[in-house]
């Protein structure tokens, strides 16, 4: 009678536990399925050139999340990627896909590491004025609740490319992001 008595204790201490675990009650331990996301592509595509080659490193891609103050941003994984816009004329470049959780977004940022230019055969390390861009999305945010969208920003950036008569290079790129829902 004993042996039985303490299985019962048993079996109800562990559907206690189990209970806990379901209903969220125990911090930091869940086995529920995470939010939703939605997959977003973003693209890179430039217009035609002034400068034979024009490399852009971009460090980090992050998208505004609405609602939530200028520290909600949402960052999607990329290592470093280096482009050459002159090759970006007239097609596009998958730069990263991004899992977003569900939300509104309205602003893409793009983190600008390095940028040089070559122009006649001679390169150029340029500077670019903030080293980030901030490009709201165009026609309107994006709203994920679990559908995918293509963003692609078109950088505009090789017909902005002051070269000075000292050697020095300034890339003042005029960028938009357009949207498309994916069907």
């Amino acid at each position: 009678m004993k042996a039985w008595v303490i299985g019962l204790v048993v079996i109800v201490i562990a559907g206690i536990a189990v209970y806990l675990v379901l209903s969220g009650a125990v911090p930091g331990v869940s086995i529920r399925p995470s939010a939703p996301s939605s997959q977003v592509y973003v693209f890179l595509t430039d217009k035609p050139v002034k400068v034979d080659h024009l490399y852009v490193t971009i460090s980090k891609v992050l998208f505004h999340r609405e609602g939530g103050g200028n520290e909600t941003w949402v960052s999607c994984s990329l290592a470093g990627m280096t482009f050459d816009l002159t090759q970006l004329v007239n097609t596009s470049q998958l730069m990263a896909q991004c899992s977003l959780p569900n939300g509104t977004y309205n602003i893409i940022r793009l983190e600008v590491v390095n940028v040089q230019a070559v122009a006649n055969g001679q390169t150029y390390n340029c500077t670019l004025p903030s080293g980030r861009f901030e490009i709201p999305l165009e026609p309107s945010p994006i709203i994920i609740n679990g559908t995918s969208y293509d963003v692609t920003v078109d950088f505009g950036a090789v017909n902005n490319v002051v070269i000075t008569g000292n050697g020095k290079c300034i890339v003042i790129p005029v960028i938009h992001a357009s949207v498309k829902k994916h069907s």
